[in-house]
């Protein structure tokens, strides 16, 4: 086949299936059309009995009089010539108080003349007054060692003596088996610790790193390579900063300036 016969086969459109239908009006994908209704062509609703009764819109309850007109009405003859009942006449008594019931008492209250005359029992008096406490027996500092505390413990305190339970009590407690006191802070090597030798292990652990030949190693010298060495882009692009962060440097401008 010829170059240019094969470009016209390429140029053509692609053709519609046979079924195609230009702008369906349904967005839904179904097997076949839905029935049309006149001549507008538009779908044709077709509800069964459930969903025509769910559509019927719910009827009024026959008792129903609507709203009244307004907040006042006219009272019906029957209405005002009515009687209410033993029971209503009862509902509408108001409920009593307890029998023992006492109004609030306002904020300022009239004394009694009985109160202003009162007297004060013997009881009374007895209480009002104020609790008084024996004076503290205080000592200077160099009396606590004095013979004169001898005499002011009685005889009984003196030959007391107190209950096994007691003596149990005021044991001190004793120290762990295995307490050791605190060491001094110096103290003499022992003899096995002197001549002690380290192990081949700690000798390894003890031993410098090793740097090979190079014994004059200067850990802070930076290497040619490194002096040299040129970040890739990517590695640029993440060390600039973010754009609405970057803000521009202003020229400051004095009375010289232009």
């Amino acid at each position: 086949m010829p170059p240019s016969e094969r470009l016209d086969i390429l140029s053509r459109p692609k053709q519609l299936p046979p079924g195609f239908r230009e702008d369906r009006r349904s967005v839904y994908w179904i097997d076949k059309l839905p029935p049309l209704s006149g001549s507008e062509g538009t779908t044709a609703f077709a509800l069964n009995n459930w969903q025509e009764g769910l559509c019927r819109a719910k009827p009024v309850n026959s008792a129903w009089r609507g709203e009244k007109p307004g907040p006042i009405w006219p009272v019906s003859k029957a209405a005002q010539n009515a009687t209410a009942s033993g029971r209503i006449e009862a509902l509408s008594v108001a409920k009593s108080t307890v029998p023992g019931f006492t109004p609030e008492r306002p904020i300022m209250t009239r004394v009694s003349d009985g109160a202003k005359k009162a007297t004060a029992s013997d009881r009374i008096e007895h209480l009002a007054k104020e609790k008084t406490y024996a004076p503290l027996k205080i000592r200077e500092s160099f009396e606590f060692d004095c013979f004169i505390w001898d005499q002011e413990i009685s005889r009984a305190a003196r030959n007391a003596r107190c209950s096994d339970r007691l003596e149990v009590l005021a044991e001190s407690k004793r120290h762990h088996p295995n307490f050791q006191n605190a060491r001094g802070i110096q103290w003499d090597v022992t003899d096995s610790a002197i001549k002690a030798i380290a192990t081949l292990r700690l000798q390894q652990l003890a031993r410098p790193k090793s740097r090979g030949k190079n014994d004059n190693y200067d850990p802070y010298r930076v290497t040619g390579a490194s002096l040299h060495a040129r970040a890739t882009p990517r590695i640029e692009e993440l060390s600039m900063p973010i754009p609405r962060k970057i803000r521009q440097k202003r020229v400051g401008g004095g009375a010289g300036a232009n």
